[in-house]
């Protein structure tokens, strides 16, 4: 069992690693494909296409391997999703065109949602009264990932754009080993009842939203903080790169600098100040200091000062956790489930929409006014800001049986 899960760690590890040891080289790739005049430009909206489609087919494929894990067994899904992403980097890390990269990156969307099957597979590893223990260590494997991933691939970005990829591919290939010989298959009371459609439709959980309307208010800060938060993930290579000439090692460690920020806010502020002012009060904190970040990244013209405003971009991610608890204390215990998938599928919807919209507007006003797609960002966060403060919180939905 021990091997097992060290194997499903590393398995967290390298899909947050991977993804951020080539987020640096990304926009200097498309450019390279791109060509002529409009590289620039072009380059700037194939990012945003790029990572949409990403975020779209890992959206669609969800529930179809989760499905497909429950009937067939989590450790075919996981080589599968390991042979997946292998495939993607070395795909996209040699693509000779512009369309073998967006295959390469739809393949990879489509296999990358192995963290809901890596999750089942440490419930099925694993006590109940254990599993937050180690739900907590594949988190901790993917927050180091995430630092370790954006500082490497930059670095080896400027040696060849082509590294970070064969990295990240050969990291899948030596997980897909371990995982063939040391990961058991953990479902073994699987029912072979075929698979009805419906549990393979990514937009299931949204028909849940139509009864759902008292808490719409704080649903509609919950998507638009979505959104917004797709500005700086979507646009933070691109503007560093046109803005500071950031070069992709810079680019990199900037990333590993505002993860290690992240953790730390994550780990040791906002259980704290959620004691000291509530969920509504770290919600409307998160919101401010977001607002407060984007606005100063808007003004920001030297490349040091994204350094100086991460720790207000840290500090935004605090809202989110205490916005997911307000909404799961307005939910009957009966219907937390359907809450969180409903949550997901909006997040996933936004991570497709959000990076469309954000790299547009980048490339519509770069010309005029760079900081206007920031500027935009720090407006909506006000306005969040002003929703959430305009009444103390929405009915609670009345549970079923308990109206007494």
């Amino acid at each position: 069992m021990t091997r097992a899960l060290a194997v499903l760690y590393l398995a967290a590890f390298i899909d947050a690693t991977g993804i951020g040891l080539i987020v640096p080289i990304l926009p200097t790739v498309l450019r390279h494909l791109i060509g002529g005049s409009d590289a620039l430009r072009g380059g700037t909206l194939h990012y945003g296409a790029l990572i949409a489609s990403f975020a779209l087919m890992q959206f669609l494929f969800a529930p179809v391997l989760g499905a497909l894990s429950d009937r067939f067994g989590r450790r075919p899904v996981m080589l599968l999703s390991l042979t997946g992403g292998a495939l993607d980097f070395l795909l996209a890390g040699y693509a000779p065109t512009l369309w073998v990269l967006y295959l390469a990156r739809m393949i990879g969307g489509m296999t990358a949602s192995n963290l809901s099957v890596i999750s089942a597979t440490i419930a099925d590893l694993t006590p109940p009264e254990q599993r937050a223990r180690r739900y907590g260590a594949m988190n901790a494997a993917l927050g180091i990932g995430w630092i370790a991933g954006p500082a490497i691939g930059g670095t080896l970005g400027q040696m060849s754009p082509a590294l970070p990829f064969v990295l990240a591919a050969s990291l899948n290939g030596l997980n897909l080993l371990l995982a063939i010989v040391l990961l058991p298959e953990t479902r073994r009371d699987r029912q072979l009842t075929p698979i009805r459609f419906s549990q393979l439709n990514a937009f299931a959980s949204l028909r849940w939203l139509g009864g759902m309307r008292a808490l719409a208010p704080l649903l509609g800060i919950y998507c638009a903080v979505c959104l917004l938060g797709q500005i700086p993930a979507s646009l933070w290579v691109l503007y560093g790169q046109a803005r500071y000439g950031w070069a992709p090692s810079m680019v990199g460690w900037s990333f590993a600098c505002f993860g290690l920020l992240f953790a730390v806010s994550q780990a040791f502020l906002a259980g704290p100040l959620t004691a000291r002012v509530g969920e509504r009060g770290c919600l409307r904190f998160g919101m401010a200091s977001d607002a407060a970040g984007t606005v100063l990244m808007g003004l920001s013209n030297q490349g040091w000062m994204p350094f100086a405003i991460m720790p207000l971009l840290a500090g935004g991610s605090l809202g989110m956790p205490a916005l997911q608890g307000a909404l799961s204390r307005e939910v009957g215990e009966d219907r937390q489930g359907e809450l969180q998938g409903t949550l997901s599928s909006l997040a996933n919807l936004a991570a497709v929409i959000g990076p469309i919209l954000a790299t547009a507007l980048f490339a519509a006003t770069r010309p005029v006014l760079p900081g206007a797609v920031w500027f935009v960002g720090g407006f909506g966060y006000l306005v969040c800001l002003y929703v959430s403060g305009r009444r103390p919180g929405p009915a609670r939905i009345p549970v079923p049986g308990a109206g007494r």
